[in-house]
């Protein structure tokens, strides 16, 4: 049976490579061209990690050993574009993969250790020292998760946690050491976002003064002095954003009971995360996510045709502009080629015979 689609290139080339793969799969004989120029296709180039079992099953990026993993490698100096929701539907945002960092919180952290005055530079040291003793080395990339990723502060830090340890194969101490037992009234976290006039209410309401007699002793002073030393060091850009997202992250962790957990990872995410770091220096392959799609279309006998009055169309939105945007356009074109793809082969397959 032949079958003849047209439509928008990213949905009408996914559909092809489902139904040509359940024919194989089936046994039955289905041929499918499109219509149209595969020069003309989308770019969408990396480098990109998400986890997107339709997008994997078509050859993008596909990593071996990683089910429904998508790694698409990239320009060293791109940062790397990513989602941690189930399989990329939303929430895309980059890490670093250069060492300059993309969040402001991040270079924040780069020019403290970088900075023209000793203290600013010790106050660098004694971060870098805190993210360590916590299992969040103070990599760029791991910075760029921890500040920027569109997530509640308690599972960034959960997923930066479980970076860093995939990273450096050290875990970090319990927070239960630094916080003390015995405390009845919790006091709340501060809110999320955490603005400044939040932070500086928060401040002088003595909210923040009660998170920190949460600390241990001698842990709290340390932090004390720290916020301190910031004040007066000449300020930098960032340096009062880095501050807020300190304190915004901080004070989840400390608000938590004695016997509290950092939030149990999703599968998906657990799978981006324990290949995150190899995904950092991913340069060498395949860098356009479409130019994947096509090389498998037509590896699995899909072959592209100028015109047929017989095409039919399959529904598809234009691609926006922007790498990230793409990337999610290309991973909800995938979802919803799911459900075309059913419904193209009851309608043209099973019906006619």
């Amino acid at each position: 049976m032949q079958v003849v689609l047209r439509g928008s290139s990213a949905s009408t080339v996914i559909v092809g490579i489902l139904l040509l793969t359940r024919a194989r799969r089936l046994g039955e004989r289905v041929a499918v061209s499109i219509v149209g120029d595969p020069e003309d296709v989308a770019s969408v180039q990396g480098p990109a990690l998400v986890y997107s079992p339709v997008l994997s099953g078509c050859g993008v990026g596909r990593v071996a050993k990683r089910n429904a993993l998508v790694c698409l490698p990239g320009p060293a100096s791109e940062p790397l574009a990513l989602s941690m929701e189930d399989a990329g539907l939303d929430e895309w945002f980059e890490i670093d993969r250069s060492g300059a960092g993309t969040h402001a919180s991040t270079r924040a952290v780069i020019s403290l250790c970088r900075h023209p005055e000793p203290e600013g530079q010790n106050l660098g040291r004694v971060l870098r020292n805190a993210l360590a003793a916590v299992g969040c080395p103070a990599e760029t990339a791991l910075l760029d998760l921890l500040f920027g990723a569109p997530l509640d502060p308690l599972h960034r830090l959960a997923l930066s946690l479980r970076v860093g340890r995939e990273m450096t194969g050290q875990t970090g101490d319990p927070f239960t050491r630094f916080v003390r037992s015995g405390i009845d009234d919790l006091p709340d976290p501060l809110p999320t976002p955490l603005s400044a006039e939040g932070l500086r209410e928060a401040v002088s309401n003595g909210h923040v003064g009660r998170l920190l007699r949460r600390l241990q002793p001698g842990i709290d002073e340390e932090v004390q002095d720290w916020l301190e030393g910031v004040e007066r060091v000449e300020a930098l850009d960032g340096f009062a954003e880095l501050v807020r997202d300190i304190a915004e992250v901080g004070s989840h962790l400390v608000a938590l009971p004695m016997a509290g957990m950092l939030p149990t990872l999703p599968n998906h995410q657990v799978v981006v995360a324990e290949y995150l770091g190899r995904a950092i220096g991913a340069v060498q392959g395949q860098q356009c996510a479409m130019a994947a799609l096509i090389e498998t279309y037509e590896f699995l006998g899909g072959v592209f045709i100028e015109h047929s009055p017989f095409a039919v169309a399959v529904p598809g939105s234009p691609p926006p502009s922007g790498r990230m945007e793409r990337w999610q356009w290309l991973c909800q074109t995938a979802h919803l080629a799911i459900d075309e793809t059913e419904a193209l082969w009851d309608r043209l397959v099973v019906s006619v015979q």
